[in-house]
């Protein structure tokens, strides 16, 4: 009995310390830093390399309303990872948001994705996303890392290249065309 509510302690101090560690994160913006990013469809749908123009329209919108780099981007069917140096770091997250929305506008808005997203992904909303009209395109947040060193930058670069082999996609990293590592 005694090892059951020591473990159910336990269990409520890892619950609240992580709660509190969520609550604390903070994002870094700093001029002159690099961007890791993922973005993701929601749940993870395929739909990304099938609306590629879609896509690179997006991206076009976004790089003339912000000043950015893409210093390496790979996209999958259902995610993409890329790394930006935006000339204003507080910039970054009004450039996925721009990102997301364009493609959202550019394949919701136009039709392209209407008869998927409107029965699949739509069905499968909570009833708050629902109502603030949530597209069911792409997860709501993103995943973002700071670069802080020449170390980190390469393990990022490495990790971007490889990761269409790491899904199964191609053999060989210069294989995979939707990649700013491909031949």
């Amino acid at each position: 009995m005694i090892k059951i509510c020591q473990f159910t302690i336990f269990l409520i101090y890892v619950s609240v310390f992580c709660y509190a560690h969520i609550m604390n994160y903070r994002r870094i913006f700093a001029d002159g830093y690099s961007y890791y990013i993922t973005m993701v469809t929601h749940q993870r749908k395929p739909i990304l390399i099938e609306n590629i123009e879609a896509l690179r329209n997006a991206f076009r919108y976004s790089k003339k309303r912000y000043d950015y780099t893409i210093d390496a981007i790979v996209v999958l069917p259902d995610h993409l990872h890329m790394v930006i140096t935006p000339k204003n770091a507080k910039e970054y997250p009004k450039i996925i948001t721009n990102i997301k929305r364009s493609f959202i506008y550019k394949t919701v808005g136009r039709g392209i994705l209407a008869p998927t997203i409107n029965t699949e992904n739509k069905l499968a909303l909570s009833p708050a996303k629902h109502q603030r009209k949530h597209a069911a395109v792409w997860q709501e947040r993103y995943y973002e890392h700071t670069i802080r060193d020449e170390k980190d930058w390469h393990n990022v670069m490495e990790y971007i290249k490889h990761n269409p082999m790491k899904h199964g996609y191609v053999d060989v990293h210069n294989d995979w065309m939707y990649s700013s590592f491909s031949d």
